[in-house]
């Protein structure tokens, strides 16, 4: 009877231990899918080809990972504000707001993935007299916003050519408007993410001065960020989002066309112009540390940033 006692209680035992190990090994899995991941995006940026590719093949369901679009925004800044409203776990964004948030103190992210490299460009009137960066002092030239990349870009031109930035008019259009203004006439040059630039070519409107390519080759440009919370505490996610992104990159350099349609879709742009926006973008790649320090010196010199902030902290706080 003892025995009997004995192996009833230890098959008792051996059924909660099982059971308990189950649980913990189950929980994880069903929680990480019950997880909402709110994720941004810049509105009918192609640089962010990769996300509406993970979005529409659903690589985001085949990893476990629940991802809510939670905002589509005009400029990085603004994404980079959602994320100190608390309104994002993961945004896709231009290497210039997001450092420029972190160095700040406007909001605390870090580099999760490389989205892009190259990609924009200056665009002047299809019959304009310039030939050159230089060609610009005096004129009208607009730019997304502050901060933005393009930003960086243009005034990097321009210091590539030794010409003070102040020698430009300085306007800040959104990309959608900047096409219509420069076919009026009312400004004379814009520089923007793709396929804007592709748009003003294939529309008869504009030619392009000079790509982001011959302004700093190989530059750094879109990159995907995650709040340091969400990191933190949901690390395994931002291990199955960086496989996600590898593979939608992946898809892209070998689907061409299937991710043409889905950069039309996403733009509401025409095939051609897509086609020929896709020539000038690089996808994927690690952010190199020589390219991040070179980009928050100029920051600095910009005063975009603080003086104080060193460069080291800087990656650190930012880099992976």
């Amino acid at each position: 009877m003892l025995h009997r006692k004995l192996y009833f209680s230890l098959s008792i035992l051996s059924l909660f231990i099982f059971s308990l190990f189950a649980f913990s090994t189950g929980c994880a899995p069903a929680q990480q899918e019950n997880l909402k991941i709110r994720i941004g995006y810049l509105q009918s940026d192609l640089h962010h080809l990769p996300a509406f590719v993970a979005v529409e093949k659903k690589y985001f369901q085949d990893a476990g990972l629940n991802v809510e679009v939670a905002g589509v925004f005009r400029a990085g800044p603004e994404l980079m504000s959602a994320f100190a409203a608390n309104e994002l776990d993961i945004g896709y964004v231009g290497l210039a707001p997001a450092i420029t948030a972190v160095a700040n103190g406007t909001a605390a992210v870090r580099y999760i993935a490389q989205v892009n490299r190259e990609g924009s460009a200056i665009v002047v009137a299809k019959d304009a007299p310039y030939n050159k960066v230089a060609d610009l002092q005096g004129k009208v030239v607009t730019i997304p916003g502050h901060a933005t990349m393009q930003d960086f870009l243009l005034r990097k031109a321009f210091k590539n050519e030794d010409i003070p930035f102040n020698k430009i008019k300085l306007l800040v259009l959104k990309p959608p408007e900047m096409i219509p203004a420069l076919d009026k006439g009312d400004i004379d040059a814009f520089i923007a993410w793709e396929p804007y630039p592709a748009k003003a070519v294939m529309g008869n409107t504009g030619r392009i001065l000079i790509n982001s390519h011959d302004i700093w080759p190989d530059h750094p440009c879109c990159v995907a960020v995650s709040s340091d919370a969400f990191i933190k505490t949901h690390q395994e996610v931002i291990n199955k989002f960086q496989d996600v992104h590898k593979r939608a990159c992946d898809f892209i350099g070998s689907n061409q066309e299937e991710a043409i349609d889905i950069g039309m879709k996403y733009t509401g742009m025409d095939k051609q112009t897509v086609r020929k926006a896709l020539a000038a973008i690089l996808y994927n790649g690690d952010l190199k540390r020589e390219k991040l320090s070179e980009f928050i010196d100029f920051l600095k010199e910009l005063r975009y940033i603080k003086p104080d902030n060193s460069d080291t902290n800087l990656i650190y706080n930012f880099a992976p």
